[in-house]
């Protein structure tokens, strides 16, 4: 007689959890109405998710756009602050952060709910899945460093242009007349994204986007997230077929811990949690694997500690500030 499933509770709703942490991230509501940015000092501190720091509402800064700075300053300075925040936020939680702290993943997600016919995953969306890759390397660490450019938030963000670019465009008379070709592509390109993602789950996260790229380092030691019971688990492959994500195994690179897989498994070995550290000798081999996550989980946490603390006294908390709380030319498509 086998035994019945144990009943998983429903983690709260994750637009719910999307949502609220966009209006914190962007709740400078006064911002929108006159078209102007926070300058208060929690715009030194960066938020996990994909959010533009030139948004009329946000009140802190994006990591992606904060790294770029940086490394356009890095032959002055190391930028130990950013890397350090970036390092913790992916070792604590991984790509949990795109299914439910990233504000234009809530809009990829709301637009794919139109009812028409949709692209299914396939070895070609897998395959396509690695040019996010391209894009850290070549937009957020080639170009910064050798053009001296943020590239990414220059020429592709979308997030820039929807959060930022056009809003401060349309209430600033003065920066309509800066306008020109760059802001005419980067509309283009967030007119593309928007489309795409209607047809196709979360295009521009799968595909482009490199915060999620960056986060997908950390998936095999990420503390929180979707947890698999191995005793519970009969390879049946219903998660992988259930995930809209380009996923092989739940939890690999493409996996951002949306639960569509906890539902779907009948076996009900599929849960959220923290992932187990806990030293069992009765399975030796399983263990000492357990044993070495535990020891770079260790290592990256003091490693990451370290890295913010040598940037908070060395003054990248407020690089990141100073920046921050300047309109960037280049996020809204003028630069």
């Amino acid at each position: 007689m086998t035994e019945e499933p144990k009943k998983q509770s429903r983690f709260p709703k994750r637009h719910y959890v999307q949502l609220m942490a966009a209006v914190l991230y962007n709740c400078n509501f006064r911002g929108f109405a006159e078209g102007k940015i926070y300058k208060g000092d929690t715009k030194g501190v960066c938020v996990p998710g994909l959010n533009c720091y030139s948004c009329p509402g946000a009140v802190a800064s994006c990591p992606l756009g904060s790294l770029q700075t940086a490394l356009v300053g890095s032959r002055y300075r190391i930028p130990y602050y950013i890397l350090g925040t970036i390092l913790l936020f992916g070792l604590f939680l991984g790509r949990f952060v795109c299914g439910f702290l990233c504000p234009f993943g809530l809009i990829q997600d709301l637009l794919h709910k139109i009812p028409v016919p949709k692209i299914k995953k396939s070895r070609v969306t897998r395959f396509l899945s690695l040019f996010k890759y391209v894009v850290l390397f070549v937009f957020v660490l080639l170009i910064p460093l050798w053009k001296l450019a943020p590239g990414f938030c220059k020429y592709i963000c979308p997030a820039g242009t929807f959060e930022a670019g056009l809003p401060l465009v349309f209430k600033n008379a003065f920066l309509r007349t800066l306008t020109g070709r760059l802001f005419t592509w980067k509309v283009f390109l967030l007119c593309v994204f928007l489309l795409l993602c209607i047809f196709c789950f979360r295009a521009f996260c799968r595909f482009v986007c490199p915060l999620g790229a960056i986060y997908s380092f950390f998936q095999p030691v990420a503390i929180f997230g979707i947890r698999v019971d191995p005793d519970r688990c009969t390879h049946c492959n219903a998660c992988v077929a259930a995930c809209p994500m380009d996923i092989k195994k739940v939890r690999d690179r493409e996996c951002i811990h949306c639960g569509q897989c906890v539902s779907s498994c009948p076996e009900g070995a599929i849960h959220y949690g923290f992932r187990d550290s806990v030293i069992r000798p009765e399975r030796p081999f399983q263990e000492s694997r357990r044993l070495l996550l535990l020891i770079l989980r260790v290592v990256l946490l003091l490693t990451g500690a370290a890295l913010l603390a040598a940037g908070l006294f060395g003054g990248g908390f407020e690089d990141v500030l100073n920046k921050a709380i300047r309109i960037c030319h280049e996020c809204i498509g003028i630069g």
